[in-house]
């Protein structure tokens, strides 16, 4: 965690050193790199709420009648400020292209127009997803997006597994981990990667433990 914040808060420095210079050259670009500074002070504000949230203790008696898992908007704010730097860019090259009624010409700037229009569809698919419930858990169980719920009497097994990615390149060497909410509905197989939500894995791991017993202490 600590050699995440300072590999980021370098980063954020360079990027901001860059934007400043460039100010008085070229105004756009210097926009890229200011939204770099600011994608990198993001990541400073994800790793210390990970690490954090790891150590968040959940009470039975105190935990919500139910949970509402969405995207996790730091990871949103970052995807949308990456987004926005490509239609930076695609209006930087069409602010270069002269206009003259060539082929070439009028090709550079629908290939540029189609990149730019492209990356702003990104951004507002990545807006809407700031809102959307991807998982809800309560006493009757568990329902991911807009589909049915499961409920808890035909639920088995559920926790949180972890599977490693595995590849020619990272047999050998460090092999990233990936979270998936995992569980049997009438045998039935589900696995749910959680890794993008506002919700850590011993987090998520405590609610379902918590939501069980409730169901089982329910006599339902």
């Amino acid at each position: 965690m600590k050699f995440g914040i300072i590999f980021y808060s370098i980063l954020g420095i360079l990027a901001l050193s860059i934007g400043v210079y460039l100010l008085q050259y070229f105004f756009i670009l210097s926009i890229i790199f200011f939204i770099g500074a600011f994608i990198n002070g993001v990541f400073i504000y994800k790793e210390y709420t990970i690490h954090k949230n790891d150590k968040t203790e959940y009470d039975e008696n105190t935990l919500l009648d139910e949970i509402v898992i969405k995207y996790s908007r730091s990871g949103r704010i970052i995807a949308i400020s990456m987004y926005s730097i490509f239609v930076i860019l695609g209006i930087f090259f069409l602010s270069c292209i002269m206009i003259k009624f060539n082929f070439i010409t009028m090709f550079i700037m629908a290939l540029s127009t189609a990149f730019t229009i492209y990356f702003i569809i990104k951004v507002v698919l990545e807006i809407k997803k700031i809102s959307k419930i991807m998982i809800s858990i309560n006493g009757k169980g568990i329902q991911l997006k807009d589909n049915p719920r499961y409920l808890w009497n035909e639920i088995q097994l559920e926790k949180i597994i972890v599977k490693r990615l595995v590849s020619r390149e990272s047999k050998h060497d460090y092999q990233p981990e990936v979270n998936y909410l995992y569980f049997f509905h009438n045998n039935e197989k589900i696995e749910v990667n959680i890794d993008d939500f506002d919700i850590t894995d011993y987090q998520l791991a405590q609610v379902l433990k918590i939501f069980r017993n409730r169901y089982n202490n329910s006599g339902l």
